[in-house]
């Protein structure tokens, strides 16, 4: 489906990008952590003109009321940025800034891309969710000791780190990027910039992927059941 290329979109061979994960359900509060998340690795890409492969998302409708956002109606199931922001507002400010989640799967790209993506993705020393902590193997994951621990990682830690393997990796993976991970707010050269972007670009979106019908008939497939009571249960 996914075959045009234009401005080498898929094809660049120079180009270079980062990338993570969503590995953790937190439930009621998934879609606002995973929102936080978003923002920290588009932090990061701007900061070292890389381009963001994007996570999926956990599957969550509806949109933030009073600084909260809605429960995942199946945080089992997987959807895209669509189902969480407004696309046409957030490229308004990011286009050309993101891939798709599927992006390394396209034939297009350059196979010393597809094959430049490291088996132990990076993960940040601090203080983040103890349901994190908990389920990080970390013999699977390499581990970067951040200056503080308590605020995360500055955006220039993260400039400097990946300086060192500008060359030899086409992606730098994160292993996931919720909570205090990056630290950008702070940064002189793009933390206020950063913030008046993310209040132009992070609209919610009110496109709703899994409505309970689909719920029920998911529950038929085989080896994908929900494992829910109902539609809202996490």
């Amino acid at each position: 489906m996914w075959t045009i290329d234009e401005d080498g979109y898929y094809s660049n061979p120079i180009a270079r990008y980062i990338t993570y994960e969503n590995p953790t359900d937190f439930g009621p509060n998934t879609t606002r952590f995973e929102w936080e998340a978003l923002q920290s690795a588009l932090a990061v890409a701007v900061a070292t003109g890389r381009i963001l492969i994007l996570p999926s998302f956990r599957c969550c409708t509806g949109c933030a009321v009073g600084g909260s956002r809605s429960a995942c109606s199946s945080p089992r199931f997987r959807c895209s940025l669509l189902s969480i922001l407004r696309i046409s507002t957030f490229d308004r400010v990011f286009g050309g800034r993101y891939r798709e989640h599927s992006f390394l799967n396209n034939s297009l790209v350059p196979d010393h891309i597809k094959h430049n993506v490291p088996i132990q993705p990076i993960f940040f020393n601090v203080s983040a969710f103890p349901e994190l902590w908990h389920s990080v193997n970390m013999t699977d994951v390499q581990v970067v000791t951040v200056d503080n621990y308590s605020r995360g990682a500055t955006l220039q830690e993260v400039l400097r780190w990946i300086s060192k393997y500008s060359d030899e990796k086409a992606v730098i993976r994160f292993h996931s990027l919720y909570g205090n991970s990056i630290d950008w707010e702070s940064d002189p050269r793009f933390g206020r910039k950063l913030k008046r972007w993310f209040g132009a670009a992070f609209d919610c979106s009110e496109y709703e992927q899994w409505a309970s019908s689909m719920l029920k008939l998911a529950d038929l497939w085989p080896g994908k059941s929900t494992g829910a009571k109902n539609p809202g249960s996490h």
